[in-house]
């Protein structure tokens, strides 16, 4: 009977300090109030995302006719944040052609990363074999590329790496140039 007395004291006394580790703890005022949830953060250095800042813009794209002779020019909209997000939706705008007529030279190809700096736009992308095409597809994605590109006057170089390489050439035909260069 003692034993079972004293498990309940034990018990009973692991309970009371179970209790008193449970409570709120002490704010910094001193008091055990909880803290306001959803006012105003205790850091005001904290960085805040503005959802509102979007920029839309028109851009001209290329693509290539159905015959893949020749360019044509199609304008798109594209949002954006900032120079960056803005040269990659242009790319991404390059791949997506909403006009069957024409046919879109960047569609199969993967974008892995675009940077932007000091008026040169570095893309690096991965080329499936899908998307590979002859010589004169592969100058035409070219051309579509730059003339796309360097419609915005702060862009005085593009740089194409393949697979974070720079290769002598995009799909295997025509040299590519390390940067390509605005034309004057």
């Amino acid at each position: 009977m003692k034993t079972k007395l004293g498990c309940a004291l034990v018990l009973s006394f692991l309970m009371i300090v179970g209790i008193g580790c449970a409570q709120k703890p002490v704010s910094e005022s001193g008091s055990a109030e909880p803290a306001v949830q959803g006012g105003q953060s205790p850091n005001p250095s904290e960085t805040k995302v503005d959802l509102g800042t979007m920029n839309t813009q028109a851009v001209e794209v290329y693509f290539a006719d159905a015959q893949v002779l020749e360019l044509e020019k199609k304008e798109q909209e594209i949002e954006y944040k900032d120079d960056s997000e803005k040269y990659k939706k242009t790319f991404e705008a390059l791949q997506n052609n909403t006009d069957s007529e024409l046919v879109s030279l960047w569609e199969k190809v993967e974008l892995l990363s675009l940077q932007y700096g000091e008026g040169k736009v570095t893309l690096d992308v991965h080329i499936p074999d899908e998307a590979k095409l002859g010589t004169s597809g592969e100058l035409l994605a070219l051309d579509a590329l730059t003339q796309t590109m360097f419609q915005y006057d702060e862009v005085e170089s593009i740089d194409i790496l393949v697979d974070g390489e720079a290769l002598d050439s995009l799909m295997g035909h025509s040299e590519l140039e390390h940067p390509i260069q605005r034309e004057p």
